[in-house]
Parts: C-alpha cells; structure tokens; sequence
C-alpha cells in the first residue's frame, strides 16, 4: 500500500513539474482581471445611473410641486404689496422682489421667475412702467434659484458675495430698460436721485449706476434678509417638502454628530 501510495504521488509530481508555471500565472492573472473590470464596471455604472437619477430631481417639472405652486399667489401678494409701499412712500427702493427671492430660495430658479412674471404682469395694469421690467424679476428669479441650488447661502461670505452678484445683475440688466426706455427717470425713489445727479451735470449713464448700484445692493439685502427670517421659522419638516429646503434644515447639523460618534 505505501509503494502504491508513493508511485501515485511521485506521478502527480512529476506532472506538476512538466507544466509550465507561467502560463497558470497568465491564466490567474487574466481571472483576477476580468472580474475586476466586471466588479468596477458594474460600480461605475452603477454611479452614473445614480447621477442620472440626481440629474433628474432638478428638471423644471419637479421644481412645481403642489406646494410650491401654492406658494406663487403668495409670493405674488408680498411682491405686489412691497411694490405698492415703497411706491407711495417714495422709497429709495423697490421691495418687489422679496416674493420672488423667497420663493427662489426654497422652491428654485423656475417658480420664482413665474412668481417674477406674474408680478410684474398684475402691477403693470395699473402702472404699465413695470411692464418692461419684467424681465428684471425673472432674472432675479432664475438667479437666486441656482444660487440657492449651488447652497450659496451657507455662510456669510457666500451669501455677501451672492447679494453682490445679484444687485450687479439686476443694475445691468435694468439699466437699458431705465435710460433707453425712459430717459433715466421712471418716476420711483431712486429716479428722483437719478435726476437730481442729472441735474447737478453728470451724465445719465454715471448717475444710473451710482444711484442703481447702492440702491439696488440695499434692496437685495433688505429683501433677502426678510426672506431668510421667514425660512428659519418654518419648520424642518416642512422645508424638506421644497426642491431646495434642504439647504436651510437647522438640525441637519445634529443629525450628523451622531454618525460621527459612531465612526469614532
């Protein structure tokens, strides 16, 4: 039996000794290979279905959910009303876009340019200067939208740098419209400044910017600020309901610390 059991073995041996090591190292290496490519493929196309599917939740159809297009009449209310008071007052403002960037910080770029639009549509109709700026409040729309989607309001100094590239926005884009249009004076608070710098010599162009650039910087701060209040006293449950409320959660921090403990 221990002869046989010798032969057996000394024959495996001898087998094992006559093939050639480095072709099952190639064929190991190939194995390993070709499952690597399968795992990481299939990872990877695994991320780019989920960007997909990421991508999707910002289309402009998800953006008007039911209760953001309820928002839009109220947003439309808050803009008309700012309107109106700085009009009769005579304020050195506008007040007409608190709506529009409310409505742009929670629920995105596309229900605040309606909420834009239909503001300046109604208060048109009883004053028909407002009607070509309409453009103007969609564009501030559309732009603290996807700066409020970027999570531009943050902190403070995104948020200082996001006011500041609003009011230039808006100053440019309104300035045609005001000299062009109406020879610089639309009859509102700050067209009276715009007059008397005209008056005092200086040219339309210079006393539309250095009268627009302050005041529209004041206005989108006032605005934004008011907007802001309104969104800390909503609830969390209630913002995660709105395309962009998750970027104004305020326990999102609390709800880290525990995971963080855990992976301590």
């Amino acid at each position: 039996m221990e002869k046989m059991t010798n032969v057996i073995y000394n024959i495996i041996q001898s087998w094992y000794d006559g093939v050639n090591t480095e072709v099952l190292t190639n064929i190991a290496r190939r194995a390993s290979a070709n499952y690597t490519k399968n795992v990481f493929g299939q990872k990877k196309e695994n991320v780019i279905m989920s960007n997909e599917k990421t991508l999707k939740k910002h289309s402009i159809k998800d953006d008007f959910s039911m209760l953001a297009i309820l928002t839009i009449p109220v947003c439309v209310a808050v803009n008309f009303v700012g309107g109106q008071l700085a009009s009769l007052l005579k304020l050195p403002m506008y007040l007409d876009v608190i709506g529009t960037i409310f409505s742009a910080m929670l629920c995105g770029p596309w229900v605040a340019a309606v909420v834009g639009a239909i503001t300046n549509l109604l208060t048109s109709i009883a004053n028909p200067v407002n009607l070509p700026f309409i453009i103007v409040n969609v564009v501030v729309g559309l732009t603290t939208g996807w700066m409020s989607r970027a999570n531009m309001f943050s902190c403070w100094w995104k948020t200082a740098i996001a006011l500041v590239l609003q009011a230039i926005i808006s100053t440019v884009v309104s300035a045609p419209i005001v000299v062009l249009v109406y020879g610089g004076v639309t009859g509102s608070g700050t067209s009276l400044i715009t007059a008397t710098a005209m008056a005092a010599g200086a040219n339309i162009w210079a006393a539309f910017f250095g009268t627009e650039g302050i005041f529209t910087t004041l206005d989108r701060v006032i605005s934004f600020f008011i907007s802001w209040g309104v969104i800390r006293v909503i609830p969390d449950r209630t913002l995660v309901k709105f395309g962009c409320g998750q970027n104004f959660l305020k326990n999102k921090g609390k709800e880290k610390k525990p995971e963080t403990e855990e992976a301590k």
